[in-house]
């Protein structure tokens, strides 16, 4: 939880219900307690931002968004989030664990360029989703934002459509009106636990990046460059060649799946996974359990190999795992002319 706001979440966090497979599709909203914001303004923001993250900002236009990721210069990622073109400034949406370290070393680079970048404690997050829910959406915001478009619903007020297996919004707002809206959505969608929207995001393998994992990642081990994440037309940005490299040589041994556990079980991040013969396989990114079941979702970097073959299991502990076929195509040639 992000603890600027230990105490404001409280009473709403004591009103959700749990998460369920159940639910999952179901009109429903989570607070999306986690989440901090970074905001990047100035006049040289687009083009200081253009030279340090992996999505091109050029093609962003005012109230789009998209997924992005700042690497070191041997391409491990230190920082992943959703960017936000707000016109007047950038708003990048991540876990706020990671607040610290992307400001502090997009901040080495941001002294050569009119931008600042401070973190904007003001911003909470909700999710809403659920089948069919675009009317309710309309109904309660006046118009519904297309994919990869956010509408302004008030001032400092953003409502995000964001991808998923059912349709999702985020809407990032300031806290002090997070009561007024919270109670206003309530009587349309139910709130549910933040694992909810994990279970979500889970289901669609769009895996987010947590502080257990800073620097040990490129891009493609978590599909970036497949969720629209990675240009590889834009030109140079630090830690571009070897991401660059990774794509062209072809041979990523490893990806990320999702994976259902035998039984209900706690996963902590990097929780080693390994074969029948006890060699290591991957590691675990992060994992839920459903309320109404007895088995453990979750989205683990494993090797290809491993799941082609469904070789994965705990060391010394007998719990299997069932490894299903992701949701999306990778395809290296066609990502590159992006």
């Amino acid at each position: 939880m992000n603890n600027d706001h230990a105490s404001l979440f409280a009473p709403f966090l004591e009103q959700v219900l749990p998460a369920s497979l159940a639910s999952l599709h179901q009109p429903s909203m989570s607070l999306l307690a986690d989440r901090g914001f970074l905001r990047v303004n100035g006049p040289d923001s687009q083009r200081f931002l253009q030279g340090q993250l992996s999505n091109n900002l050029d093609t962003l236009e005012p109230a789009q968004h998209h997924l992005s990721t700042a690497c070191t210069p041997k391409g491990r990622m230190y920082s992943a989030f959703r960017l936000l073109n707000s016109e007047d400034t950038f708003l990048l949406s991540m876990h706020h664990g990671l607040l610290d370290t992307t400001q502090a070393t997009l901040g080495k680079y941001a002294v050569f360029f009119k931008t600042e970048l401070t973190t904007d404690s003001s911003l909470v997050a909700l999710g809403l989703s659920g089948s069919d829910i675009s009317t309710t959406v309309n109904e309660v915001f006046g118009r519904t934002p297309e994919a990869g478009c956010a509408i302004e619903v008030g001032e400092n007020i953003w409502l995000l459509a964001v991808p998923g297996a059912c349709e999702r919004y985020e809407l990032w707002l300031p806290a002090d009106q997070l009561s007024d809206w919270w109670n206003r959505l309530k009587t349309s969608f139910r709130p549910l636990a933040q694992s909810h929207w994990r279970l979500l995001d889970i289901e669609a393998v769009i895996p987010e990046l947590l502080p257990e994992a800073i620097e040990q990642y490129i891009p493609q081990h978590l599909n970036l460059p497949s969720l629209n994440a990675v240009s590889f037309r834009k030109g140079c940005y630090t830690g571009q060649e070897i991401v660059a490299r990774m794509q062209n040589l072809g041979q990523l041994k490893s990806r990320c799946y999702r994976l259902t556990a035998s039984s209900a079980v706690e996963l902590p991040a990097n929780t080693k996974l390994v074969n029948a013969a006890g060699k290591t396989m991957g590691e675990v990114l992060y994992a839920a359990t459903p309320s109404d079941t007895n088995q453990t979702e979750l989205l683990a970097v494993i090797r290809v190999e491993a799941a082609e073959t469904g070789d994965v299991q705990l060391p010394d502990i007998d719990i299997t795992f069932t490894v299903s076929s992701l949701p999306y195509s990778i395809d290296v040639k066609a990502e590159l002319q992006r």
